[in-house]
């Protein structure tokens, strides 16, 4: 950043935030030019916003997202309390600009996990439950990927709401993957990503735990972590119905324009 501290840009994108108003990017004095910058504008803006910070969402993870990136890990953002949701729940949006809509996999933790422990041997004990999410994507930035990734992690990595659905059998994940469709207003619009877009979701908490550790981060007992897009993601704009069916079950939603 050229000459001006995190919080400038944290006040920046928090005027944003609250009038739900997106721009093209950060003014250039205010870029993150790294994305250890990036986090240290997220951490601030999340403070400036006030939200309680119920877990933290995952992005850019798959194999050919890290290429992307050049990093070795997903990018992270918080899931902000009030902008989380449940089964059949409407979600308000500011305005019709366009939504990613990605159906993922999320752990909710068991215990609390602090930035001196030693990695896990295994996530068995670290992980409560593990459940379906929608996690609804719109950056302030009217292109994400045109800013540039530290600027996409100073904007809380484009979070705008998440959705949690039911437990599910983690064993059951290759049938649920297989089973898995997304539908608009009864329309189908997406099914399951494979290969070098899938992203393990294991090895995505394993790397946020990593980035906790040298963040210096408290993850808390039963925060959530969604783990980055199970399906293949898809753009949408104002009000809908979205559902997604799964292993004879689903998990569905509404939008509407606040």
């Amino acid at each position: 950043m050229s000459g001006a501290g995190p919080e400038a840009a944290a006040e920046w994108l928090a005027a944003l935030w609250r009038r739900g108003a997106q721009a093209e990017a950060l003014p250039e004095a205010l870029r993150p030019a790294t994305l250890e910058q990036g986090y240290d504008i997220q951490d601030r803006l999340v403070a400036a916003l006030g939200e309680r910070v119920a877990g933290w969402k995952l992005g850019v993870g798959s194999p050919k997202g890290r290429a992307q990136t050049g990093i070795d890990r997903s990018i992270a953002g918080r899931v902000l309390g009030s902008r989380c949701f449940g089964p059949d729940d409407t979600v308000p949006l500011p305005d019709a600009a366009p939504i990613t809509v990605e159906f993922e996999i999320a752990y909710v933790l068991a215990r609390e996990v602090r930035p001196e422990a030693p990695p896990p041997e295994s996530l068995g004990d670290l992980i409560a439950e593990t459940r379906v999410t929608f996690e609804l994507v719109r950056s302030r930035f009217r292109d994400r990927t045109a800013v540039g990734w530290p600027s996409f992690a100073a904007d809380n990595a484009a979070f705008e709401a998440l959705v949690v659905g039911e437990r599910i059998d983690p064993a059951r994940l290759d049938e649920l993957a297989a089973s898995l469709v997304v539908s608009v207003n009864g329309e189908e619009r997406a099914r399951a990503v494979s290969g070098g877009d899938f992203t393990d979701p294991e090895s995505a908490l394993r790397g946020f735990l990593a980035l906790a550790r040298e963040r210096g981060m408290v993850l808390p007992a039963g925060a959530i972590i969604s783990t980055g897009t199970l399906s293949a993601p898809f753009a949408m704009q104002g009000a809908a119905e979205i559902r997604a069916r799964y292993l004879g079950t689903e998990l569905a939603f509404r939008t509407r324009l606040a």
